[in-house]
């Protein structure tokens, strides 16, 4: 059987926050999709990117 879990305890989970050794701001972590032309048509290339201050320009601009 399962075991029952109550609301209280789903709340009490916290989050993996990791911090940017730069800048000091929490890394949010978001998939990256980019689109590349082959020869057949498009592909996307999917990844995992952790994103903070130091980095956002690069990434959204």
């Amino acid at each position: 059987m399962a075991k029952k879990q109550s609301f209280a305890d789903k709340a009490a989970k916290r989050k993996f926050v990791k911090n940017c050794p730069v800048c000091e701001q929490p890394i949010n972590f978001i998939k990256y999709i980019k689109a590349e032309r082959s020869e057949g048509g498009w592909k996307f290339r999917t990844a995992n990117v952790g994103v903070c201050k130091c980095n956002h320009s690069e990434i959204y601009g």
